[in-house]
């Protein structure tokens, strides 16, 4: 059963697909409300696995193909991990506001950051480079402070 944020949220993409003219299909709905029911970073193979898991008539490349159009629509997006390859979730138009990705390189973790964290980066690199950076398309690697406190040595402290 969904909550009101992700009716909400299934609703706001049916009628932007017919905003745009196209068509407000099973398998679409099936992607959107997937999406809609979490804030994981999800392949599109658990896409599928989930699609299929509402719905079993749902077919994997149906799945492939409503993901490859909803993202060409702007109302999904896609994300590049290291892991994971691409990931998707709803785009900003019809979830919260758009965000980057730091994605620790130790124990895989993605943690999402408001996309205005980059901004002065962002605005560094176009000015400097005439170069127009995506922020919520790619992932920033590095190490989680889960991962740092491990890889410490214990009763270590900095020399003063």
């Amino acid at each position: 059963m969904q909550t009101a944020v992700e009716d909400v949220r299934v609703a706001a993409v049916r009628d932007r697909l017919r905003e745009l003219g196209q068509r407000v299909t099973p398998v679409r709905l099936a992607v959107v409300s997937v999406l809609a029911q979490t804030e994981e970073h999800l392949g599109a193979a658990e896409i599928a696995d989930r699609c299929a898991a509402l719905d079993p008539g749902v077919h994997r490349a149906t799945v492939y193909r409503a993901l490859s159009t909803l993202t060409g629509l702007e109302v999904v997006t896609h994300t590049h991990t290291s892991a994971a390859g691409a990931v998707y979730h709803l785009a900003g138009s019809v979830a919260p506001a758009g965000h980057a990705h730091l994605e620790c390189t130790s124990c895989g973790r993605i943690t999402d950051v408001p996309a205005g964290l980059l901004a002065g980066l962002t605005a560094e690199v176009a000015t400097t480079y005439g170069f127009t950076l995506e922020p919520d398309h790619a992932t920033l690697l590095g190490v989680c402070g889960s991962c740092q406190k491990v890889v410490a040595p214990q009763g270590d402290s900095p020399e003063r």
